[in-house]
């Protein structure tokens, strides 16, 4: 046995790193205020997306320009509250020049690559392991364009993309009706990444992994995490809702949650909490396979219960309530796309979701060792790409807490120390 381990978070990150650790004879705990796959977490409301392709952050030079058009309109897939994003305003001012120069932009996709470069086989061989394996599928992924301009728009990178190991084809517009017709609105073409694949049920996956877990003797504990306690530069246990208890090393996992632990062992990650809406449309043949239209930054998946109409990125408080306007948004462009659906998101058989992302301000994950306590580590703030990311993440958080097998901090991309700790709050 190599030690008591605590996982804080029981969603796709967490889960799959505690089977991970169970694996090299760690005693792992995972440890979440609600039973995984719960419909408040973001592993329950995401895309179902498993795609080498989204290695493209938000933040490119043409992000300014582009603002307008992003923020500004009735199904505009940008919105938010401004006073929240004044009092943030170093975080937001952090990501646009993460991505100010093309240099920039190429270091954040190929650290982002090592992460989702081969998702779909990781995926396909953890569920086979776990008894899940139709839940995962791999028939690709389309990315359409309605105009040729759109396509040129973007055209350097995919150039990219292929130049990091991403296998994708370009299929024109009569292609792309052949291979999906239930799209209704003519499109100029389509980029398939070939590699591809989905999760048509991701809160079904994460439960059924930390069935997984807990059948391989990795314990669950139902409780909410309040502090990390440390001594001597180490930690020693952590605080809960139900009790104190004593660990010799403990991984964060909170997604959008994780901030206040970090702080209070004096890392200060630039992490906020991203609200994302989804839609769910009764059962129906509408696509072959997952799709993201292009101009409406909206993605369609075919999921066990229906189609799943994901995007929206919504600047607010976590505590504030939803606005459903979004979902509504994202149903309206999607009849647009996809024809006969229902006009209103309150019609039977429509389902509807919020939850929170964690957005890292220059958008790659934090992985690693904290600054201050050797044993106490990080994995969250994935933004769009947990799902797909969670098992290279479990191989990293393995090395991180093996002696002599940790990333030099200097050379990761994904490294705490790559933000500076909070002043005056070294341990």
């Amino acid at each position: 046995m190599n030690g008591s381990v605590a996982i804080v978070g029981a969603g796709v990150i967490g889960t799959v790193a505690a089977i991970e650790l169970n694996r090299l004879g760690y005693e792992v705990t995972l440890i979440d205020r609600e039973e995984p796959g719960s419909s408040g977490a973001a592993s329950f409301g995401n895309g179902g997306w498993l795609c080498p392709a989204s290695i493209i952050p938000v933040s490119v030079p043409s992000l300014l320009w582009r603002l307008p058009s992003l923020l500004f309109g009735k199904s505009a897939p940008l919105s938010g509250n401004l006073g929240f994003a004044i009092r943030n305003a170093p975080h937001f001012l952090r990501f646009v020049t993460s991505g100010l120069t093309h240099k920039r932009v190429r270091h954040k996709a190929a650290a982002l690559s090592t992460l989702l470069s081969d998702s779909v086989a990781r995926h396909q061989a953890l569920a086979m392991e776990a008894g899940l394996a139709q839940l995962i599928r791999k028939d690709g992924l389309l990315y359409t364009y309605g105009t040729e301009r759109a396509f040129r728009r973007d055209l350097g990178w995919w150039r990219l993309r292929r130049d990091l190991g991403v296998n994708w084809t370009f299929l024109d517009g009569k292609t792309l009706r052949a291979e999906e017709p239930g799209i209704q609105r003519d499109c100029f073409g389509a980029v398939l990444v070939i590699d591809g694949g989905h999760c048509i049920d991701p809160a079904a996956y994460v439960r059924g992994l930390a069935d997984y877990a807990q059948r391989c003797g990795v314990h669950f504990l139902r409780a909410e995490v309040t502090q990390l306690i440390h001594a001597d530069q180490r930690l020693v246990g952590l605080e809960t809702s139900n009790g104190t208890f004593a660990f010799d090393a403990a991984v964060i996992c909170g997604g959008a949650h994780s901030r206040p632990l970090a702080q209070g062992i004096g890392d200060d990650p630039p992490l906020l909490s991203e609200r994302g809406y989804h839609v769910g449309l009764p059962p129906g043949q509408r696509l072959r396979r997952p799709v993201m239209f292009d101009d409406a930054l909206m993605v369609a998946t075919p999921m066990a219960g229906g189609t799943r109409l994901a995007g929206q990125v919504e600047i607010a408080a976590p505590e504030t309530a939803p606005d459903w306007s979004r979902a509504q948004a994202l149903l309206d462009l999607a009849r647009g796309y996809l024809g006969a659906l229902p006009a209103d998101i309150r019609q039977p058989g429509v389902s509807v979701w919020m939850g929170c992302r964690p957005a890292v301000a220059d958008e790659l994950p934090i992985i690693g060792r904290a600054t201050n306590l050797n044993n106490a580590h990080f994995a969250f703030g994935h933004g769009f790409t947990g799902l797909g990311a969670a098992p290279a993440t479990a191989a990293l958080v393995c090395c991180s807490l093996q002696p002599g097998r940790a990333t030099n901090p200097q050379n990761s991309p994904f490294s705490p120390q790559r933000f500076p700790a909070r002043p005056g709050r070294a341990l």
